[in-house]
Formats: C-alpha cells, sequence, structure tokens
C-alpha cells in the first residue's frame, strides 16, 4: 500500500495538505481595501451610530439594500442575529405565556428569543432527512396557547414552507423564520426572509455575510416592522433624524442598535453575497456528487423546488449499511478522528438536543419556574423521548467546513480523497478509534463545531 492510500492516523500522508486547509480563514481574518475604506470612511465622518438630527445613513441604506435583496418591503438592523430574533417574536405579538414552535434540533438562539420575550418554547421533533422541523409532527403539539411557528433554515435548507404556512393559516399562527444560516437559498424561487410574517438573519463571524456582530429582520409587514423598530430602540417610536427626540417609550424596550461601522462593512459585503453563496453552492454540490456512492455515509437531501446556502455541509454515517454493530455515536466519533488527521475541517455540531439542556430540564430562565409556572405554562414538558429523530441526528451526524471561498474545487477533491480513504478503510479506522492514545499527537479526540 502506497504512503498516499495508507490512513493519516497510521502514519500516512495526509489527503489535505495543511496549507490549503488555513487559507480557507482569510475571509474571517482579512479585510479588503474596500471594506477598510467603508469603515474609514464612517470614522472620518464621526458619527458611530445612531445619532439625533443625523440618523444612521450606512444603517438605513443596508436595510434598503438587504430588503431589496432579500426581497422583502423592509428590513430592520440590529446588533446581533438573536436580537433579530427577538424583535421577530416582538413584532409578530407574542405575548407573555404564549407558546411558540420551534425545532428540537437548533442553535440555542431560536429557543432563548421566546423566553427573552416571557414566552414558552415547545419543542417539535424533526424529519429525519432534511434535519428540519417535521410539519407532520407540529399538529399534536398546537393548542388554544399556541401562537405561532419558528420555522429554523438549519445549515441553509429551507424548512418546507407551503406545509408550514397552510398549518399556520389553519390555526391563525404567525410564521417566524430563523435564517441565521440561510442567506440566498431559496424556497420554490423566492429567498428564505420573505416566506413568513417576520425573518432574522445573523451576521457574526462564521456566518454568509460577516461584520463581527450583527442582525438583520425582514418582514412584509409594516406593523410588525414598526414594532420591532421599537424594541429596538428603548420602545421609542423614534426618528432620530429630527432635531428633537421626545424620548417617549410606547412599550418595553431593549438597546439593539447596530454601529454604523458595522452597517458599513455589511453593505460591502453584501455586494459580494452572491457570489459567495454561489462558490459554496458549487462547492458543495460537487461534494455531495462525489460522496453519495460511498457506503455508510448519507450526503445532505435537498428536496425539489428548494436551493441549500450551505453554512454547513451536514453528513450522517450509517453502521447497518456498513454491516458494523457499534453503540450509539462510535462510528461518527471514529471517522471524525480519522478524518480529522486527513485535515478534513469536519466536527460534531449539536452534543444534546436544545429540550434536553439543563435549561429546559431545570426550567430556570427566570427563577421560580417562571415563565413556565408564572403563565400556566408547568405542564409544558420536555421529554427527549419525544424527539428521536434528533437524538439520532446528534448520535450520527457532523458538518463539514472549509468547503467557502477562497477555497474551490480542489479542496473538494481532496476531501473526497479523505473520505474515501477512510471509508474504504472503516474496520481499521474503528479498531484504531478503540485503541486510540491520548498521549500520541497522531490520535486526536473528535472537533467541535461552535456556533454563535
Amino acid at each position: 500500500m502506497s504512503n498516499s492510500s495508507t490512513l493519516a492516523i497510521e502514519g500516512g500522508v495526509p489527503s489535505v495538505p495543511k496549507d490549503i486547509v488555513d487559507h480557507d480563514w482569510e475571509r474571517f481574518r482579512k479585510s479588503t481595501q474596500e471594506e477598510i475604506d467603508a469603515v474609514v470612511s464612517v470614522l472620518k465622518g464621526g458619527h458611530l451610530s445612531i445619532a439625533q438630527g443625523f440618523g444612521m445613513p450606512e444603517g438605513e441604506a443596508l436595510q434598503d439594500e438587504f430588503a431589496e435583496w432579500v426581497g422583502s418591503k423592509y428590513c430592520l438592523a440590529v446588533s446581533s442575529g438573536t436580537s433579530s430574533l427577538h424583535c421577530a417574536v416582538a413584532g409578530v405579538g407574542i405575548e407573555p405565556g404564549d407558546e411558540v414552535l420551534v425545532p428540537a434540533y437548533t442553535f440555542i438562539a431560536s429557543a432563548m428569543v421566546i423566553l427573552h420575550h416571557n414566552a414558552i418554547p415547545v419543542f417539535v421533533d424533526i424529519d429525519s432527512e432534511t434535519f428540519l422541523i417535521d410539519p407532520d409532527k407540529l399538529q399534536d403539539k398546537i393548542n388554544e396557547k399556541t401562537k405561532a411557528i419558528m420555522a429554523v433554515h438549519i445549515f441553509g435548507l429551507p424548512a418546507d414552507m407551503d406545509q408550514i404556512n397552510k398549518i399556520a393559516a389553519k390555526h391563525g399562527l404567525k410564521v417566524i423564520e430563523d435564517s441565521a444560516q440561510a442567506y440566498g437559498a431559496t424556497y420554490n424561487g423566492r429567498k428564505t426572509g420573505s416566506l413568513g410574517d417576520a425573518a432574522g438573519f445573523a451576521m457574526t463571524t462564521t456566518k454568509h455575510l460577516m461584520v463581527g456582530e450583527g442582525g438583520l429582520l425582514t418582514t412584509n409587514d409594516q406593523e410588525v416592522f414598526e414594532r420591532a423598530s421599537m424594541l429596538r430602540l428603548f420602545g421609542e417610536q423614534a426618528d432620530m433624524r429630527a432635531s428633537e427626540r421626545e424620548y417617549i417609550h410606547h412599550t418595553i424596550g431593549w438597546n439593539y442598535k447596530l454601529s454604523e461601522m458595522s452597517a458599513a462593512l455589511a453593505r460591502v459585503k453584501l455586494r459580494h453575497l452572491d457570489g459567495y453563496v454561489n462558490t459554496l453552492q458549487e462547492n458543495c454540490e460537487y461534494l455531495t456528487e462525489r460522496l453519495k456512492n460511498i457506503d455508510g455515509l448519507i450526503v445532505p437531501k435537498v428536496p425539489v423546488g428548494r436551493t441549500h446556502a450551505y453554512y454547513m455541509y451536514p453528513v450522517k454515517v450509517d453502521s447497518d449499511k456498513l454491516g458494523m454493530s457499534l453503540e450509539t455515536g462510535k462510528l461518527r466519533d471514529a471517522v471524525l478522528n480519522a478524518l480529522a488527521m486527513e485535515n478534513v475541517r469536519a466536527g460534531q455540531w449539536l452534543t444534546k438536543p436544545i429540550p434536553a439542556q439543563q435549561l429546559f430540564q431545570d426550567k430556570v430562565a427566570y427563577g421560580k419556574g417562571c415563565p413556565w409556572d408564572c403563565h400556566s405554562g408547568e405542564n409544558v414538558n420536555y421529554d427527549v423521548r419525544d424527539y428521536p429523530n434528533t437524538v439520532s441526528l446528534i448520535e450520527s451526524s457532523f458538518a463539514v467546513r472549509g468547503l467557502s471561498e477562497p477555497n474551490g474545487i480542489e479542496i473538494v477533491d481532496r476531501y473526497v480523497q479523505a473520505f474515501e480513504k477512510v471509508f474504504n478503510s472503516i474496520d481499521r479506522v474503528v479498531e484504531l478509534f478503540d485503541q486510540r492514545d491520548y498521549s500520541s499527537p497522531k490520535l486526536h479526540g473528535t472537533q467541535k463545531i461552535r456556533d454563535n
């Protein structure tokens, strides 16, 4: 066996050269001259945030441009993706004690913002093929307290919005899109962010539109937009371009303003966003074609009528298809261990379903059981056995990164070599995982992918 076909974990040459892995992070570490000029212009102008009599010209321009890009009537620029979702929850009229349906497989912010508004998250299991909230399971969770459905477009694949909107209309519910990971993904030709009553996007470090921290709310409903705007600025209906500020507060509000420097940076990145998303889609679709015939590996499913934005590239492993009898999670961990040595950027995302987290098991949000006990929600149950597909996905899946620009087809081909090498020697991969020695630099533990 040649050295190039020998598992790196046994001393072979890694399939992916280290130097072509590292430069993927250039996008996050280095700014272009165009971006530097935009931020410097704000600094020289001296208006770094919303200013009385001045407004926020960069932020307002960003709102107009992003609304046009998404295909929505309104956009609100805010301080984070989490605050964009909180504004969406408030904007659609969620009140204390209301219940909002949310998938059990998501980032914590999807559920946390419901608690932020003193409402109660009710979790729904996912579809085992798409990893998205399962519309067929929504009906069993709806009662007189249910007021909204949060459809999370996890990893960049749009949820089944026709079915979700149909169910919502039947029961008089609002629909919120968590589009944090789904810039540019489409459902029947329309972009995420324009498919429900309100949507939230994140602009944190790893997102498609990245400025470090920031968020964007989109909606086609003027009333939703106005309520969300008050939440952003201390409950005020303020026009900050006016010479005088009234300081009249109509409701509870937060300080969710986005800085002008971040808005200026986002405007530049928005001009290049289509190209960034297109590169991800080209790389990931090519990767799917190359990996789909590997026994024991399940690649992303993209239903007809949808496009995937591939914030992450999720895969599952199936020990049954390999004829292997292994304890839960072992095959996934063994594969990750071997891929790490091949220099493939991959790792587990969630390690536990959101309803299994201590916050929900102990109901410790505001102390003394609130909002559950405070609003007759004590009967809401977070039994992990209600989410078998979520549990199974967490045990069998991992996500591949490093597929965005400046990386192209070269790194995809290298990743394919690594996957083929690992799965062609899968019995040995598992054997070596059993024998792993954490003192050895050649035997790595599994990696963890973080989101924010």
